[in-house]
């Protein structure tokens, strides 16, 4: 299926949500007899951020007793300002966060149990991957339901494959691939770059650390140790994975230092992306692109990083929690969610979304969303524990370091090492 296929599809399904916001029937899920306001926060921003927008509108016209009004933060600040939020006892009154997030949000103790909701609503819990359920559970208790999941792939752009004498229908399957391409194609000069390493921790460091984690899985390594309380990484798996993204910066010079934006402008012919970027470059590059799994060490196994989100009810009024309660379970239910799958390019959370005839037939039809469906089995989940966030910072400020090459790949798992089994001591 071409780009523009898609971008019919999508634009469908935009008509189509909008369409049932306008023809569906109203119906009523409070006694108020003037409509209960609550916030929805979350960070889906650009093609997501017009789907959530367009799905929040068709709630809005099909329920006459709850209004929502979508707030979208930035990724970096939407975690700071809910847990400000919560000090100040004044949450919004549902949200939806990165999955990463989930174990601190659930310590907080400001997160409404949805056990009784789900039961009297007759939500199907177990039609969700029981993977990404593991999030929503705390002390034995359900508190968020998954809404989105995804995994990484390379994106490889086929105009500079072509006009580096490489096949453009056939991608790097190995490390060794990966580096051979990127050399060629670097060969051509003109600033233009073979691959692109995120290097910048930020404000959070995830950045890092969820594009690094798959290349060390990959090798036969693990993150974090000893059911998640020690580091894992520092090992030869690690080295291994580490120098091999090290050299292609240092050694090779077909990665830029620090630079990750190459691809969007053409400038660079691969790249680690989410799926959710199919629709998103879809719309906005001007050359041809394909996905593939990413390439794997000689006698390494194949893995990618598993993301996603949840969506969660806070402790507000009674009167607020039972509208955001009902918004939550139908953001969350299996019809809305395959049109916000279509709309977005997320991976199905649902065996029955998956499994859906129509829905299945769309994907088949476009090679770049088959490779995520396909590799989604591959996919690892980060550790779920309330110091990930901090443990990933730590990480992430020693692989820039190693990867500006002012400190060695040694010293730099050494270092994140102790800073990590530090963070995890807290």
């Amino acid at each position: 299926m071409s780009g523009r296929h898609l971008r019919r599809i999508a634009g469908f399904a935009f008509m189509l949500v909008l369409g049932l916001a306008a023809c569906s029937n109203q119906s009523s899920t409070t006694t108020s007899s003037s409509p209960v306001d609550i916030e929805f926060w979350n960070y889906w921003d650009g093609n997501n951020g017009k789907a959530v927008n367009a799905l929040v509108q068709q709630y809005n016209a099909t329920h006459s007793n709850v209004h929502v009004k979508v707030v979208t933060l930035p990724w970096g600040e939407l975690l700071p300002k809910m847990q400000a939020g919560i000090a100040a006892k004044n949450p919004p009154a549902v949200a939806a966060a990165d999955i990463a997030w989930m174990a601190r949000l659930h310590r907080s103790g400001a997160l409404l149990s949805l056990d009784d909701s789900v039961t009297s609503k007759n939500v199907k819990v177990d039609d969700f991957y029981p993977a990404m359920l593991e999030y929503g559970r705390y002390n034995g208790k359900l508190e968020s339901l998954p809404v989105s999941t995804n995994n990484l792939a390379l994106f490889y752009n086929k105009d500079l494959f072509k006009a580096a004498g490489l096949d453009p229908e056939k991608p790097p399957k190995t490390w060794t691939e990966l580096r051979d391409d990127a050399a060629k194609i670097k060969a051509l000069g003109g600033g233009i770059n073979g691959f692109e390493v995120y290097q910048k921790p930020g404000g959070d460091g995830e950045g890092v650390t969820w594009q690094f984690q798959p290349y060390l899985w990959q090798a036969g390594g693990e993150f974090l140790t000893d059911n998640n309380t020690k580091a894992g990484f520092n090992s030869p798996a690690g080295k291994k994975a580490l120098q091999f993204l090290v050299d292609l910066i240092q050694k090779d010079k077909v990665a830029g230092v620090g630079a990750w934006d190459g691809f969007d402008k053409g400038q660079t012919a691969m790249r680690i992306e989410g799926s959710w970027m199919v629709s998103i470059w879809n719309d906005q590059v001007k050359f041809k692109f394909g996905t593939a799994q990413i390439p794997i060490p000689d006698g390494g196994k194949p893995a990618t990083n598993m993301g996603g989100e949840q969506i969660f009810v806070f402790k507000t009024t009674a009167e607020k929690q039972a509208a955001a309660i009902d918004f939550a379970t139908w953001f969350a239910s299996p019809k809305v969610q395959i049109q916000w799958d279509l709309l977005t390019a997320f991976m199905p959370v649902r065996k029955s979304v998956a499994s859906d005839p129509d829905f299945r037939s769309i994907v088949s039809q476009d090679s770049k969303l088959v490779t995520f469906v396909d590799q989604q089995q591959y996919a690892h989940a980060r550790p779920p524990i309330p110091q990930y966030p901090d443990a990933s910072l730590a990480f992430a400020k020693e692989l820039e370091k190693a990867y500006y090459g002012t400190v060695s790949v040694d010293t730099a798992l050494s270092n994140a090492e102790k800073s990590v089994n530090a963070a995890l001591s807290k």
